[in-house]
C-alpha cells in the first residue's frame, strides 16, 4: 500500500467513524460494539464469569490510591463489587477460517484451548474503546494472534463500561481479574498463574487501565511499607505483586483530556474522529448519556481528569514499574502523550521498549491487518510479551520503522521536547474548561 493509498483509506475510515459516532446515541453504539459473537475460525474462546470477592479490600486498595495520589478534591462514584465477565482466548490449529464454534460447554472449550497452549505466558488483555465502547469480541482477532505468536493464552475482559459505570468501576474489574488469575477459586477452570507469567496487554484506553493498576500496586507498596502488599481476597490473605510486564499497541495515556499538540496536528492523518462525540449540543441523547447527575466526561467526574489513575501523564512516580513495550504510529493523534509517558518512565529507570511506525494511524494492526507494518507490529508486540514472561533482561531501546520497513534507532529518553510544567498547564487548562453535559455544548479550552 502506497503512502497515497494509505492516506485515502485512513480518510475513508475517519469519515465513516465520525458520521457514525456523531449521529448515534451512546447506548446504541455501546450495545453494537460490545456485543459478543460466535468465535469462528482458528480461535478457541471460553466464556467465564470471575466471582466477586465478599471482602472490600480490592475496592479499598483502589480508593486508598485515589486519595494517596490525589489532591483531596477528587469526586467519584463508589462502585459495587461485582462479578467480572471475561473470555479465555487461544489459537485453534488446523481449522478453516470459517470453521464454526463447536457446540460444547465452555469448560470443554477451555480444556481444548489449554491443550494447544505451548508456553506458560498468560496475557491479561484490556481492550480499548475510550472506556465506553467495545468488548472482547471486538479484539478477538488480536488476542488470537497474540496467543498464537506467544504460544500462550489471553484472558480478555468485559470490564464495566462508562458512562453507566464511571471510574473506578472498570479499574476494580481489572484488579479482580488479575487477582483471580493469581488466586483462582477451586471451581475456576484455570490453575493459579504466577505473576512472573502474567503480562498486561491492551490497546488505546485499555493502556490507561493497565497503567492505573500499576499505580495502585505502587501506592499499596508505599502505604504498607513493603514490596509485597497484601489484601483479603476470597477468604484468604494474599500478596498483590507486579505483573511481569506491560505491552501496549496505540497506547492512550491522555484519552479523557486530549491536550497534547499531536491531537490537533495529526487530525488529517489519523482515523480517530475530530473530537469525542457526546459533548456538543445536538448530539442524540438517550437513557445512557447525558448521565444523571450530569458529568462533563463519559468516564469520570471532571475533578478526576488530572488524576494519575485516570491520566497516566499526571503520574509523577514510575519507580518499581515492570518493563513496558509501546507500539504507536508516528501520525497518531495520541502520539505526543505516549512519547511523554515513555520518556518519563525510561528516565526513572524502567526498561522501556518504544516501537514507532511511520504514518500509521490509531490501532492500525486492527484496522489495516494486511499492511506489512501491521504484521511487523504484531510480531514485535508478541515478542515483547514473551520476553517479559520469560524473565529476560530488558534494556531500554527505541526504533522507528519506515513504510519501506527500514528501521532506525531512537533514544527513548529524548522522545518528547515538552516539559513537565508545560504538560501540566495544558491538562489543567483543559480540565478547568469542562462543564457538565446536559444536552448543551461544553466550553472549549483556549490555549
Amino acid at each position: 500500500m502506497s503512502e497515497e493509498d494509505l492516506g485515502d483509506a485512513i480518510k475513508v475510515v475517519r469519515t465513516f467513524l465520525t458520521a457514525r459516532m456523531l449521529g448515534t446515541p451512546v447506548g446504541t453504539l455501546q450495545r453494537e460494539t460490545s456485543a459478543d459473537r460466535e468465535a469462528s475460525g482458528p480461535c478457541w474462546v471460553s466464556r467465564v464469569v470471575l466471582s466477586a470477592p465478599v471482602e472490600q479490600d480490592a475496592l479499598n486498595i483502589i480508593l486508598d490510591a485515589v486519595k494517596g495520589l490525589g489532591d483531596g478534591n477528587e469526586r467519584y462514584t463508589t462502585p459495587v463489587i461485582d462479578n467480572v465477565r471475561a473470555q479465555w482466548t487461544g489459537y485453534r490449529a488446523n481449522v478453516q477460517k470459517d470453521e464454526p464454534e463447536p457446540n460444547i460447554s465452555e469448560i470443554e472449550k477451555f480444556h481444548h484451548l489449554q491443550e494447544e497452549v505451548k508456553n506458560p505466558i498468560t496475557i491479561l488483555y484490556l481492550h480499548g474503546g475510550n472506556n465506553y465502547l467495545l468488548g472482547p469480541a471486538a479484539r478477538r482477532t488480536t488476542t488470537r494472534k497474540l496467543a498464537r505468536l506467544t504460544g500462550g493464552r489471553c484472558l480478555s475482559l468485559q470490564y464495566r463500561l462508562a458512562p453507566q459505570n464511571p471510574f473506578p468501576a472498570a479499574l476494580l474489574d481489572c484488579l479482580i481479574a488479575y487477582l483471580t488469575l493469581l488466586y483462582p477459586l477451586s471451581c475456576s477452570p484455570n490453575a493459579s498463574v504466577p505473576a512472573r507469567n502474567i503480562v498486561f496487554a491492551g490497546d488505546s484506553s485499555g493502556t490507561g487501565l493497565a497503567l492505573s493498576i500499576v499505580q495502585v500496586i505502587m501506592d499499596a507498596r508505599k502505604r504498607q511499607g513493603t514490596e509485597q502488599p497484601t489484601l483479603e481476597f476470597h477468604g484468604r490473605k494474599v500478596v498483590l505483586p507486579m505483573p511481569a510486564g506491560l505491552a501496549f499497541q496505540s497506547p492512550s495515556v491522555d484519552t479523557q483530556l486530549n491536550t497534547m499538540p499531536s491531537w490537533a496536528a495529526n487530525l488529517e492523518y489519523d482515523s480517530v474522529p475530530p473530537d469525542p462525540p457526546g459533548y456538543d449540543a445536538g448530539f442524540p441523547t438517550d437513557e445512557v448519556w447525558p448521565s444523571n447527575p450530569a458529568r462533563g466526561n463519559y468516564y469520570c467526574e471532571t475533578s478526576m481528569l488530572y488524576h494519575p489513575l485516570v491520566c497516566a501523564m499526571a503520574a509523577n512516580n514510575w519507580h518499581g514499574c515492570p518493563p513496558i513495550y509501546m507500539a504507536i504510529g508516528s501520525k497518531e493523534r495520541l502520539v505526543d502523550g505516549a512519547k511523554y509517558v515513555a520518556q518519563r518512565v525510561a528516565i526513572q529507570g524502567v526498561p522501556t521498549l518504544w516501537d514507532e511506525y511511520e504514518l500509521m494511524p490509531h490501532n492500525w494492526p486492527m484496522g489495516f491487518p494486511n499492511h506489512a507494518l501491521s504484521e511487523k507490529c504484531y510480531h514485535s508486540w508478541a515478542k515483547a510479551c514473551s520476553y517479559f514472561a520469560d524473565g529476560r533482561s530488558i534494556h531500554t531501546h527505541g526504533t522507528f520503522t519506515a513504510l519501506d520497513s527500514q528501521v532506525r534507532e531512537l533514544e527513548v529518553t529524548k522522545l518528547s521536547s515538552m516539559s513537565t510544567e508545560e504538560v501540566r498547564r495544558l491538562m489543567k487548562c483543559k480540565q478547568s474548561s469542562i462543564r457538565p453535559f446536559t444536552g448543551q455544548s461544553v466550553a472549549k479550552c483556549r490555549l
